[in-house]
């Protein structure tokens, strides 16, 4: 008998409704959403099952969307907080409840305000559950997910590590001014690419003209971790035809990136 059968009882509503309630509390929703990053289109499925005890990810169903996204992009920093989400959930259903097996499906939409629709198959109820049994999400890609964009960070990555290998971090007081790049040890000919905001992980560029056509380049900010905006940084500065970057620390606790040119 299929797990949801065997479970619901009498009444499958009030059973779904305490499901839902023993799924936000053990923060299942919460390590979701870390798996899947904080912005884009998602669409996949996700399997775990126990093993030597504990709820172990054994595996993911994600494929790239044509348009962009797809897969969570944090998928490996958020694993090990979704297991642990699932194992407290196990540890709360009642004893003849536990499961061994569950997939679950997560459908993101990038319209404001779309909640993520999170779907649960445990035991033989997940078997065949995958991605093509969920709907496709609605609205635009994350900038940094636009096909094209992917396709020029690919053909560019060469130049792009050049740049990368003469990556110079600030130690000490600096000062940026007039196109000019003073960090106390070395004065370099400079142009500011943008700063990243910490608090709120927000890119803004402050290039006069785009580095690119394509999304991430002509979005004025781009909600990006500190490592996609090393990424936009590096890749502005290799079109621009820069030796290297700068990265400051600035009196608001922004982190300032210039492409170091001469």
């Amino acid at each position: 008998m299929p797990w949801f059968d065997q479970h619901a009882g009498d009444d499958p509503r009030d059973f779904l409704r305490r499901l839902d309630e023993l799924i936000a509390e053990a923060g299942v929703l919460d390590a979701l959403g870390l798996c899947a990053g904080p912005a884009g289109l998602r669409r996949f499925v996700v399997r775990a099952e126990i093993r030597e005890g504990r709820v172990r990810v054994v595996g993911l169903d994600a494929p790239r969307l044509a348009r962009g996204g797809g897969p969570p992009s944090a998928f490996e920093a958020g694993a090990s907080r979704l297991e642990a989400a699932l194992d407290d959930l196990r540890r709360r259903l009642p004893r003849h409840q536990a499961f061994t097996r569950v997939a679950v499906g997560l459908v993101r939409d990038t319209s404001d305000g779309a909640q993520p629709e999170v779907s649960f198959r445990f035991d033989d109820d997940g078997q065949g559950y995958g991605v093509d049994q969920l709907r496709q999400p609605l609205g635009e890609c994350a900038p940094m997910e636009d096909p094209a964009y992917v396709r020029a960070l690919a053909d560019w990555a060469s130049r792009i590590e050049e740049v990368r290998g003469n990556w110079q971090i600030a130690r000490g007081d600096w000062m940026f001014e007039s196109g000019r790049l003073d960090d106390g040890e070395r004065a370099s000919i400079a142009t500011a690419l943008g700063t990243w905001h910490p608090t709120q992980r927000r890119f803004s560029w402050l290039l006069a003209t785009p580095a690119g056509e394509e999304g991430p380049f002509v979005e004025p900010d781009v909600f990006v971790d500190l490592a996609g905006a090393a990424e936009l940084a590096c890749f502005a500065a290799a079109r621009l035809g820069a030796l290297g970057v700068f990265q400051g620390t600035s009196e608001q606790g922004q982190q300032f990136f210039a492409a170091i040119r001469a």
